[in-house]
């Protein structure tokens, strides 16, 4: 079952499932089918922090809420 990025738990292997058509995610490494891990939820509407690879990335909520991803293991 997908559900979008901002709302899944601390520690959480998932797979991107869809995102939305903006250039600096691919650039990031965020691409469909791609492993990451959500790392922390800022408070207060700050930026959702997930791990590629060995890189942390920092993703404001709105762009976080459009992302699907679906929970592995």
């Amino acid at each position: 079952m997908n559900t979008v990025l901002s709302n899944i738990k601390k520690s959480t292997d998932c797979i991107i499932e869809k995102l939305p058509a903006i250039g600096l995610l691919n650039s990031l490494g965020l691409r469909k089918g791609t492993m990451i891990s959500s790392m922390t939820i800022q408070p207060f509407g700050g930026p959702v922090v997930i791990r590629i690879g060995r890189r942390s990335v920092a993703l404001s909520r709105d762009i976080a809420e459009k992302i699907e991803v679906r929970q592995v293991g």
